[in-house]
């Protein structure tokens, strides 16, 4: 569940009309899609007057993808010896929330806007490398502790693991199982897991012997 934090300096009047703008975009991107989104239907919807809302939004862009990670979750990601149970379950979080959650529904409106607005576009990209930064710190932490080979590309990892999630969700429209996911991430994980662990394995036998 998604908090605002009210600080001492912060006034509650304006958290509670951006919190009822944004409630307002919400309901109009769900509704109506991109087309439905104007700052005028959002002080209609929401009672905030527009010269309030462009004081807290730069813009239509702006209150547009803060709509978006206003209904957003934090998918979690553990740490344990398990890196393939790990990712997996992180990937079953993200899936579940691309499937079931308003965020899932919000995001096609912010990816046809990206198509539109270059400035969208670049808003696009910061939040999405934010959003992979547990994805990455986890796959980096596996590198460093030998679970994957120093040689991973990363980036490339990365897309193999998630890019099948978004385009089943938004391009082919399949349905994507719990089964579906750790299949997903056992057939990119498991070919680079499995070496190391033979090596690491044939390292402990060697040094038995000695």
């Amino acid at each position: 569940m998604n908090t605002v934090r009210i600080t001492e300096h912060e006034d509650p009047r304006r958290t509670r009309s951006r919190s009822r703008a944004l409630a307002a975009a919400v309901e109009l991107l769900r509704e109506d899609g991109l087309s439905g989104l104007t700052i005028e239907a959002v002080a209609a919807r929401s009672g905030v007057a527009k010269t309030t809302i462009y004081r807290q939004f730069a813009g239509r862009d702006e209150l547009h993808l803060a709509a978006v990670h206003s209904v957003g979750c934090q998918v979690p990601m553990t740490y344990s010896p398990d890196l393939i149970g790990d990712v997996t379950s992180f990937c079953t979080g993200l899936n579940l929330v691309l499937r079931d959650s308003d965020f899932g529904a919000l995001l096609s409106t912010a990816l046809d806007e990206a198509e539109r607005s270059e400035s969208f576009a670049g808003m696009m990209h910061d939040a999405g490398a934010r959003r992979r930064q547990l994805l990455t710190a986890r796959l980096r932490a596996a590198v460093a502790d030998g679970t994957l080979p120093r040689a991973t590309d990363i980036d490339v990892t990365m897309s193999q693991l998630v890019g099948p999630l978004f385009y089943r969700r938004f391009i082919s429209r399949q349905a994507t199982s719990p089964a579906f996911v750790g299949r997903l991430v056992s057939s990119v994980l498991a070919p680079l897991v499995s070496p190391m662990n033979a090596l690491r394995e044939s390292g402990a036998r060697s040094r038995s012997v000695r």
